[in-house]
């Protein structure tokens, strides 16, 4: 069974991005991958495959660059399998220290160069009826209480949100979504002793065992820490929800209310 996908993989010149790309080279898949410097990029993952590895030079906030890139991986590749949006970067500080051009350049990023690349690639896999969008949020994207990222959560709660949608939207076409909300990152430089955080080539190899798996996950939680925040979250809200159920429920019509009890 010939199991060689294509894929597109977004901010792919460190981290993550980039052991999920040389990680799927040497699994025999053809992958081409975005950086806003692609010779950098290319340099990075060392790539010598011939017709396996195209690098992009892409600016994602950028509507017409994007979609040049997916043509790009169509024209080279014949076609485009699975899709991970993973790139975005970090904004610290408090939310009234942060200017105006520092929160909309973090949105534009983390959260319209989602949606460019997701116009982009949408109809050809609705055409083709298959294919597979994973889209990097974080765990401060489904829990934000972390005092000084707030901007940081509020894009990435948008992706977790977007997310959401566009796997209703997509699963009648045959297209599968899934939203990977990944913990804290151990850099492959201190995988020694006793840091914390989760293994980059792990979370690596658990997104290509999502995409071969039969029902990929909709919610997918990657490390121990962003497992035990998120299970601490929702039975936080499970709590809420019984504490003031009455007062939820009262504001409704007498008929509703009896509906809810």
């Amino acid at each position: 069974m010939n199991t060689e996908k294509i894929w597109l993989v977004t901010g792919a010149s460190a981290g993550l991005g980039l052991i999920l790309v040389k990680m799927l080279l040497d699994q025999g898949h053809k992958v081409a991958a975005t950086s806003r410097d692609g010779d950098a990029l290319l340099d990075a993952v060392g790539a010598k495959l011939e017709g396996s590895f195209l690098p992009l030079t892409v600016d994602l906030a950028d509507e017409r660059n994007v979609r040049r890139a997916v043509d790009a991986t169509v024209a080279a590749f014949g076609g485009l399998d699975v899709v991970v949006n993973n790139a975005g970067y970090g904004l610290q500080g408090a939310l009234d220290s942060l200017s105006d051009a520092d929160l909309r350049g973090n949105f534009d990023v983390n959260v319209f160069g989602v949606l460019n690349v997701i116009r982009a690639v949408l109809p050809r896999m609705r055409e083709q009826r298959g294919g597979h969008v994973f889209n990097i949020s974080s765990i401060l994207g489904f829990d934000g209480g972390c005092e000084g990222w707030g901007a940081y959560s509020a894009t990435k709660f948008a992706v977790s949100g977007l997310t959401e949608a566009l796997a209703a939207e997509a699963a009648p076409h045959g297209v599968r979504v899934s939203l990977v909300y990944p913990g804290r990152m151990r850099e492959a430089r201190g995988a020694h002793g006793r840091q914390p955080g989760g293994d980059p080539a792990k979370m690596a190899q658990a997104l290509i065992n999502s995409a071969q798996a039969q029902y990929a996950p909709l919610h997918l939680f990657l490390g121990r820490d962003a497992f035990d925040q998120a299970r601490a979250k929702i039975q936080s809200v499970q709590q809420e929800l019984a504490r003031w159920r009455e007062m939820s429920v009262s504001i409704g019509f007498a008929d509703e209310r009896r509906l809810a009890a």
